[in-house]
């Protein structure tokens, strides 16, 4: 799903309170405010935008799980009725919209279409709750129902929704609620990822030779260190002391202070072929991440 995801909100997400300030006063001094706030806005877009552009496309981890031939696992979606449970609270109720957004990436990628438009039904009474319900009409669920059994259809149809989303967003002047939508998407990517070298069922075969078969999934964890730096300074750019995002903020510079220990990037760029990156080298992340994510969601 993420395809479009990522790539579209990079421009058009943040692009809020320049709108703002563009408005006419007569009085030379609130003009001069208005300036400053132009300004300001305009630095804040050219940091969201470089930043967003770093950022893995939601897509990306799914796909990649199915290819190694990773069986799918239900359990590891966030549950429907999880949906029901953050609607009190806006933060979580878009974060969250992000979260079912990677799992119907997720679904897709194993062609369980059925599920992944429950889920989106779901989707909707969150995007109600956070005020981009019009990205989640009648007729696009009649779309999604049409085309369950279609994988690059459904995709297509999601990222629609979830870029009309973030539009309205910007409209609205909710950067943060848009930020965290983003920031669902990646953390259950991850998440995802994480849960599924830790539940990869046994091969039969010696343990150094199941463990080359995990190599594309853990590499693919290692190589978020950047993404999730990023996504950590998106969220500082927008946060306006919000409770969650706050709480966010910590637990993911907690989960980087992880990734600067472990210094991967510098072991592999060392490696002559004898290391072989293991669950072990990132089951700490993987504790990090999960709690993280599973407190967000219920």
């Amino acid at each position: 799903m993420l395809k479009v995801f990522l790539l579209r909100f990079a421009a058009p997400v943040f692009a809020t309170a320049i709108m703002c300030a563009c408005g006419s006063n007569p009085e030379k001094e609130t003009k001069s405010v208005d300036t400053v706030a132009v300004s300001k806005n305009a630095e804040l877009l050219n940091i969201v935008d470089e930043l967003l552009i770093k950022l893995p496309r939601p897509s990306e981890i799914p796909n990649l799980i199915a290819m190694t031939g990773a069986e799918y696992e239900e359990k590891l979606l966030n549950p429907i009725e999880n949906g029901e449970k953050v609607l009190g609270n806006v933060s979580k109720a878009a974060f969250n919209i992000g979260v079912f957004g990677a799992d119907v990436g997720y679904l897709a990628a194993y062609n369980k279409g059925a599920l992944a438009g429950k889920i989106f039904l779901v989707t909707k009474k969150l995007a109600d709750k956070v005020g981009v319900s019009a990205a989640f009409d009648p007729s696009i669920v009649a779309r999604i129902e049409k085309n369950l059994e279609k994988k690059d259809s459904l995709i297509q149809i999601t990222d629609a929704s979830l870029a009309k989303s973030a539009s309205i967003l910007k409209g609205n002047e909710q950067i943060k609620d848009a930020a965290l939508v983003i920031t669902g998407a990646f953390v259950e990517g991850l998440y995802l990822n994480c849960g599924l070298i830790h539940d990869y069922p046994p091969t039969g075969l010696p343990k150094a030779e199941q463990d080359k078969i995990l190599v594309p999934l853990i590499s693919s964890v290692i190589k978020q260190e950047s993404a999730l730096a990023s996504v950590v300074e998106l969220l500082k750019h927008v946060n306006n002391n919000d409770e969650v995002t706050t709480m966010i903020i910590t637990k993911l510079e907690a989960a980087l202070a992880i990734y600067k220990k472990a210094d991967w990037p510098k072991k592999l760029a060392e490696n002559k072929g004898g290391l072989i990156p293991t669950e072990k080298d990132i089951h700490e992340l993987a504790v990090a991440i999960g709690e993280l994510r599973n407190n967000l969601t219920q």
